[in-house]
């Protein structure tokens, strides 16, 4: 093995031993439940915090939006650094950035800084660009029949964050009075932490010469079809996402349930948001990606029983 964690194979599609590949199986499983809490966190705390330190309501949701353009704009740098140093490397970069975001959301709660909580959040999206790398990173060097399950278990551990995030906010919100959710936010840089070190013993192949060199320019997978019909559904789903996230739990706050009541909200939309990839593969198999896709808009689009 290299001193960077990858395996001292030919390429990325070469197969690990056994032990290896179970070894990386559960360990990206662990880190994804551990580091999608992380996110979620920033998904039930952001908007409230943000209308806490705002200095004019209307910049209330501005911390989750800048979550996602940080996520937006680490996706591509993330993947500079795994292509050229390896996922290990790409990975331990993403959960440094995942700790010093608790440690700057912490220190923003505490002296009441909105901007500082902003910059908190940015890196916040960055560690989730690279979190969802974690499920491709499954797939490499395992053996054909086996990465089915890999990806099983590492979107299992998506569910497990589920769980695991909005559980946290109930058990640390209040620790530190007068100062809600700083503690919050320590214990999502100690998860953090806590997700490096199991990352630690990873051990993926590098790329080849070749494969690094290869593939098209993005200019001409761009211009696809077949791309501009998924960056589109893409975009138009996640933003939908993205304002149920960031709108519930504030709506729940300001209408008056309590802040562990937003938070079991955040908890099983990540559920259900998790739960169906189990199976939807095997939809896509039986009847084509196109028409999943079309399912899934229409039901995100689908108005809500009762609602005039």
């Amino acid at each position: 093995m290299t001193d960077n964690g990858t395996a001292s194979i030919g390429g990325a599609s070469d197969e690990l031993p056994e032990k290896v590949q179970s070894g990386n199986i559960w360990r990206l499983s662990i880190a994804q439940a551990l580091a999608g809490a992380n996110s979620t966190v920033l998904y039930a705390t952001g908007a409230i915090v943000g209308d806490m330190l705002a200095p004019v309501p209307v910049l209330a949701t501005l911390p989750i939006s800048i979550f996602v353009v940080g996520m937006a704009a680490c996706i591509l740098p993330a993947g500079a650094i795994a292509r050229r140093h390896g996922r290990r490397t790409a990975f331990l970069v993403g959960t440094g950035t995942g700790v010093l975001t608790g440690l700057l959301g912490m220190l923003a709660v505490i002296i009441g800084s909105f901007w500082l909580f902003c910059l908190a959040t940015f890196l916040g999206g960055g560690y989730a660009a690279v979190v969802l790398t974690f499920r491709f990173a499954a797939a490499d060097g395992v053996a054909p029949d086996r990465r089915a399950r890999a990806l099983s278990l590492v979107m299992a551990g998506g569910v497990a964050a589920g769980v695991v995030g909005p559980q946290l906010v109930n058990y640390t919100m209040n620790m530190w009075p007068p100062y809600m959710f700083a503690a919050t936010f320590l214990a999502q840089g100690a998860v953090a932490a806590v997700s490096a070190l199991i990352l630690l013993g990873v051990r993926l192949p590098m790329p080849t010469a070749a494969e690094v060199a290869g593939g098209r320019p993005l200019a001409v997978i761009a211009r696809q079809p077949r791309f501009v019909a998924a960056a589109i559904t893409g975009a138009v789903t996640y933003m939908l996402m993205n304002f149920l996230m960031t709108a519930a739990p504030l709506a729940m706050h300001m209408c008056g349930h309590s802040q562990e009541s937003a938070n079991q909200g955040i908890q099983w939309h990540v559920i259900a948001m998790y739960g169906p990839s189990f199976f939807t593969g095997s939809l896509i198999k039986r009847f084509g990606a196109g028409r999943v896709a079309t399912v899934g808009l229409l039901l995100t689009g689908r108005r809500p029983p009762g609602f005039e």
